[in-house]
């Protein structure tokens, strides 16, 4: 998938040797991508924007609940936590 780079100034601490670059993706996902050149490790988390104060009137804990339905049987992943642990076991 092609990405647009974004020059988007990142403010950040002057101890801070990290390098950052925003992009987004066709799709209008933004990707924050950050690297250290101090570590060996790699990481990978996604912000959704929404949560509690996105729920409707009437389904206080709708999101809560959805968070933890990614973590039960799916079609591409029939058993239940099966998703958890295929992350698990490609790092």
């Amino acid at each position: 998938m092609a990405v647009e780079n974004e020059n988007a100034e990142i403010v950040k601490a002057r101890i801070d040797k990290r390098n950052y670059k925003r992009i987004v993706l066709r799709n209008s996902l933004q990707v924050l991508l950050i690297s250290d050149p101090d570590t060996d490790k790699c990481a990978a988390s996604m912000s959704v924007g929404v949560g509690y104060f996105s729920d409707p009137a009437g389904l206080e804990g709708l999101a809560h609940f959805l968070e933890h339905m990614l973590f039960y049987a799916s079609e591409k992943y029939p058993e239940e936590d099966s998703y958890s642990k295929y992350i698990t076991e490609v790092l």
